[in-house]
């Protein structure tokens, strides 16, 4: 008998049978068959975070692209594209300074305090090798930057690069945003 992978499929067999043993074979096979399930789910949820880490991102590039200092500028500098960089990772400074500052001394980090650190900790790290925006050298992303509708699908017309802190710019492979972490 075939061994069915989706958990739908295996519960409309399991329908008919009042119950089922533990240690039966169609147990064993609803078991696994929920074990995928899960492991599927979370692959999708982590997709999607990572999508909208990224849709986070290239949102703040747009508000600072629209900024009505940056209203007239066509293209930006690499050293522009670095301070929005910078400005990015620090955005949630603040907060950790006041979690910081709201414990009481010896006691441990909150979890929210940990998580934000964290997530600093790495965009720093990635930043340091080359940080995945979109290419604000070129006039034309901008443009197509600013009339960004904001969702994952639109971002398909928006070139990216790798701009590293220390080092300069590189173009980053279309694949490339498959395999961001977060």
């Amino acid at each position: 008998m075939p061994i069915a992978k989706s958990l739908k499929k295996v519960e409309q067999k399991l329908k008919n049978g009042a119950g089922v043993h533990p240690k039966a074979r169609k147990f064993q096979q609803l078991n696994r068959a929920t074990l995928r399930e899960r492991k599927v789910t979370k692959q999708k949820m982590d997709r999607n975070s990572v999508r909208d880490v990224q849709v986070l991102r290239f949102r703040f590039l747009k508000v600072r692209t629209n900024r009505p200092e940056n209203k007239g500028k066509t293209i930006f500098t690499e050293d522009e594209v670095k301070t929005m960089i910078q400005d990015f990772i620090s955005r949630d400074d603040a907060e950790i300074a006041q979690l910081q500052a709201s414990r009481r001394p010896g006691r441990p980090s909150s979890s929210r305090q940990d998580s934000l650190q964290t997530r600093r900790d790495f965009e720093m790290d990635e930043f340091k090798t080359g940080f995945y925006v979109p290419n604000l050298l070129d006039q034309e992303i901008v443009k197509a930057l600013r009339e960004w509708n904001e969702e994952w699908n639109g971002m398909g017309s928006l070139k990216f690069v790798r701009i590293a802190s220390e080092g300069g710019l590189q173009q980053a492979k279309p694949a490339d945003g498959d395999k961001m972490e977060q």
